[in-house]
């Protein structure tokens, strides 16, 4: 038997992984310039048209807790008359994602154009049910920079080696936007736990309400992401069969599974009475702070491409604000990893006698102990340097059940919120964690508002969380090393109640040269 040489090998090896790549694997075209949808213009008819302004300021509303979030995404799709743009990194098969999509497809009965993005990182796999919805004449679902493989571990082993560095750019945006007229934007996916009705645990995030010229940019926002050459419509990517049994045969089978959850903790915080939101709260005015002084940051979608000239995005819209505080500066950040040159720029402004502070996770509550990693190594500078932090405490979740501002369930807390405030003046609320991922690697959203009401609610919400009944408050002994101090004044000389192999995992990640990619 003859052995091929060196080089033919190379050849046959990479020919096998074509092979395996391709085999079974949905061909990705790019979008032609008729599936390229223009920016149009807000919604001429419809309750939200005839109430929200076209021009001059803009309305805004913090929505702290989770069934309150879930209710007014229902309520504006209710309210929607000619479309719902809608944005996300994770939709979850589960009873929240379930429930929403029965109401995705009550508004589209009526005529409403539904358009659901999703990057497929979280999509592939579970990719069926959104085909089928797909095949509804009032909706259309596009997934953003999609593996090519959508099943089995060896093809998507192979794409990973192949295209790794492409997979890697995620879109991490969160958008809900009705009519052009009201968005929905923050760190909130969609899931049980992002809703207050987790049974292992529940995230603790915030959203904003924008109505007004403001929501209308984020709808701009979205037709850009929607005409990215890595949107790819879901037909392209899971073939079902063009059937309109199959779509009737769905619904049939989710009006079955709503039936057989009407006893679910979501089912009565959303739908029991009173409701968080009515008709009336959402349409009126005075449900909202208005300002002129409001801006809206979105990453260029090239971002996701590894492009170089792009648009200034959030992060440069952070560094203008940093650059410019002047007293105080509050931080929320669940993945809180500065790096070399942040904890540099925090070491200044502390320098400088600006008071920076920081609520993040702790390593028990994190549900990223890797990412946990890069901010544990810059710990101690941070506080050397004066900079105040603050790690939410997992059993957050007991001294909240009488505090519903604080947004958690009755689970284990993990903190998921993704906000600032600038000397109680300014807010900026969205997607962006605090971390090299969201600066250079993933696309995000976000929005900065003047206004010192809200600025102030978020700061009550911040001294709220950082209170010792939800948080960790760390400090350097005499000998320079991080202590954690509870609400009973125990000091922790340890990551507290994170259990040996969660600490194993995230010490060891401090060792590897992994922190650009956290």
């Amino acid at each position: 038997m003859m052995i091929p040489p060196k080089h033919s090998c190379l050849r046959l090896l990479l020919l096998l992984c074509v092979t395996l790549l391709t085999v079974g694997c949905a061909s990705v075209e790019p979008l032609s310039d008729r599936d390229q949808r223009p920016h149009e213009p807000p919604a001429a008819a419809g309750e939200l048209a005839a109430h929200m302004p076209l021009d001059g300021p803009s309305g805004f509303r913090i929505l702290y807790g989770g069934p309150e979030a879930y209710q007014w995404r229902v309520a504006s799709a209710r309210a929607a008359h000619e479309r719902l743009n809608i944005q996300y990194y994770i939709w979850q098969d589960d009873v929240a994602g379930r429930l929403l999509i029965v109401e995705l497809l009550q508004v589209a009965d009526t005529g409403v154009r539904i358009s659901l993005l999703l990057d497929d990182m979280d999509v592939r796999g579970s990719d069926r049910a959104l085909a089928i919805l797909d095949q509804h004449p009032h909706i259309e679902v596009r997934v953003f920079n999609p593996f090519r493989s959508r099943w089995g571990i060896l093809r998507t082993g192979v794409e990973l080696v192949l295209r790794g560095s492409d997979l890697n750019h995620r879109m991490h945006n969160k958008a809900w936007i009705a009519d052009g007229h009201l968005a929905i934007i923050g760190g909130r996916n969609i899931g049980d736990e992002y809703f207050s009705a987790g049974s292992a645990f529940n995230f603790s995030d915030i959203d904003l309400v924008i109505v007004g010229p403001l929501a209308h940019g984020a709808d701009i926002s979205f037709t850009d992401y929607w005409n990215s050459p890595l949107a790819i419509p879901i037909s392209q990517l899971r073939r079902v069969r063009d059937d309109v049994n199959w779509l009737s045969s769905h619904r049939d089978a989710m009006d079955e599974w709503f039936t057989s959850y009407l006893d679910h903790p979501l089912m009565s915080m959303v739908y029991g009475q009173p409701p968080f939101v009515s008709r009336e709260m959402l349409l009126c005015p005075s449900s909202y702070q208005w300002t002129d002084q409001a801006t809206l940051a979105v990453d260029d979608p090239a971002k996701a491409l590894n492009q170089e000239e792009l648009e200034p995005g959030v992060l440069e819209a952070l560094a203008e604000r940093f650059a410019m505080v002047e007293e105080e500066l509050l931080l929320i950040s669940p993945y809180f990893i500065p790096g070399a040159e942040g904890t540099r720029m925090l070491a200044d402004m502390a320098a400088r006698g600006i008071r920076v502070a920081v609520l993040t996770n702790s390593l028990a509550t994190n549900d990223v102990a890797i990412a946990h990693s890069g901010y544990a190594r810059r710990r101690q500078a941070l506080l050397e340097a004066g900079v105040e932090l603050y790690e939410l405490r997992p059993s957050a979740h007991a001294a909240a059940e009488n505090h519903n501002s604080f947004g958690l369930g009755s689970s284990r807390a993990s903190l998921h919120t993704k906000a600032l405030v600038v000397d109680r003046r300014e807010v900026f609320l969205g997607s962006f964690n605090l971390d090299p991922r969201s600066a250079h690697i993933n696309t995000e959203l976000g929005a900065f508002v003047r206004d010192e009401q809200l600025a102030e609610s978020l700061t009550e919400f911040f001294h709220h969380s950082v209170h010792p009944l939800f948080a960790y408050q760390l400090y350097l002994d005499e000998r320079g090393s991080v202590r954690w101090i509870d609400h009973e004044g125990q000091i922790h000389t340890r990551e507290p109640k994170a259990g040996f192999w969660r600490r194993f995992l995230a010490g060891f990640a401090r060792l590897l040269p992994i922190e650009s990619q956290l």
